[in-house]
């Protein structure tokens, strides 16, 4: 009888190491990208995931990728206000 769990743990490493190469390649397509060309790009894939059931389900995706967006801003914020800070003194 096949041992599952190793089966299943090779699924998840494969998925893993799959959406790592994805991101990657759209790191790629991203470099040197003007805003609005990546905007396109987040537009495209985001059509493509976002539910078509029902109006409740659009309502929930849609309040849920704006509060990811929001705290995505808010992250890229702190970011750039601790690179603008000096070092902590160290005696």
């Amino acid at each position: 009888m096949p041992n599952f769990t190793k089966t299943v743990a090779k699924v998840a490493d494969a998925k893993s190491k799959l959406f790592l190469a994805r991101l990657e390649a759209i790191d790629e397509i991203l470099a040197g990208a003007i805003p609005l060309e990546v905007m396109m790009v987040c537009a495209h894939a985001l059509a493509q995931v976002a539910p078509s059931c029902c109006d409740d389900h659009r309502a929930a995706f849609e309040a849920e990728l704006v509060e990811h967006v929001r705290e995505c801003v808010a992250q890229e914020q702190e970011a750039e206000a601790e690179a603008d800070m000096p070092p902590p003194h160290v005696h």
